[in-house]
């Protein structure tokens, strides 16, 4: 490994500070110092230079964002190093996570006699997370949001059936079908997009 990797700065608490106020020139120092470092450790351990690149610009653009906190660190080294084997963690926890998936989806294509049948694990998989979310609303939005996609009402017959405005119930269902997007896109990912 590179020695500049392992030579402590002399200044580094002076940078530290100087980053803390908002010095891009004293940010630039750490970054050339610690980079080389971070590269090979990062590397050895994912073998893979695109990944390395992109944790490595992830933290430092942490450090930045964070950069007020920077003078409370006894040990800058010890910081970045650390944020850079949790990075690694999650990243070969995601790795690992599209992997079983991936598995998952080949199981379920080969067991799946026609497309029907898998278009029906699909489907039911799908409806099973679209329910949770909805049974997450609050009574009031999981109401105007049966009315409207299991009751085929609009807007104005709810607003006339719970006797408010229309423009309540549409900022309602509009709310309604974001929390129920957003919920699909976390829980069920691969699913979501073959429905959005």
């Amino acid at each position: 490994m590179d020695k500049a990797a392992y030579t402590k700065l002399t200044d580094e608490q002076t940078l530290l500070q100087r980053t803390a106020e908002g010095s891009r020139e004293a940010f630039e120092k750490l970054y050339a110092h610690y980079y080389a470092g971070l590269y090979r450790f990062i590397a050895f351990i994912i073998d893979s230079h695109e990944d390395t690149e992109e944790i490595i610009q992830d933290i430092f653009l942490k450090v930045w964002v964070k950069k007020e906190t920077l003078t409370g660190i006894r040990s800058f080294e010890d910081y970045l190093f650390r944020m850079a084997k949790n990075r690694v963690f999650d990243m070969n926890r995601q790795s690992r996570s599209r992997l079983s998936l991936s598995r998952q989806l080949r199981e379920i294509t080969q067991e799946a006699t026609d497309d029907s049948t898998y278009n029906t694990l699909i489907f039911r998989e799908y409806h099973e997370i679209a329910q949770e979310a909805i049974n997450l609303l609050s009574p009031r939005k999981r109401e105007i949001f049966l009315m409207n996609a299991r009751d085929e009402m609009t807007a104005r017959e709810i607003a006339d059936q719970l006797g408010t405005t229309r423009g309540a119930i549409k900022k309602q269902l509009f709310e309604a079908t974001h929390f129920i997007k957003d919920h699909l896109r976390k829980k069920a990912g691969w699913i979501y997009f073959l429905f959005f």
